[in-house]
């Protein structure tokens, strides 16, 4: 949808406790507010880490790595979910 650098990302956790997240790279893919983040309170990188440790939607970056994905993404490029 659009690129943006240094913003706060807000929202409710499932148990609807509210969120501030301040984030350096977001690059929103739905309306209803996922998208591409670094995410610096991550700490468990593993293949098998969404099992229990699983984002609200989002795709979460190694905050080492999100500059080179947020580089990489166009404004309009199509995301697959499945």
């Amino acid at each position: 949808m659009y690129k943006q650098t240094k913003t706060i990302l807000r929202g409710s956790r499932a148990d609807g406790a509210a969120y501030a997240s301040p984030v350096e790279y977001w690059v929103p893919f739905t309306l209803d507010g996922c998208g591409f983040h670094d995410a610096d309170w991550r700490k468990n990188w593993s293949n098998t880490a969404y099992l229990k440790e699983g984002s609200l939607g989002c795709v979460n970056m190694k905050p080492s790595e999100a500059a080179n994905v947020f580089n990489n993404l166009s404004q309009s490029e199509p995301v697959v979910i499945y």
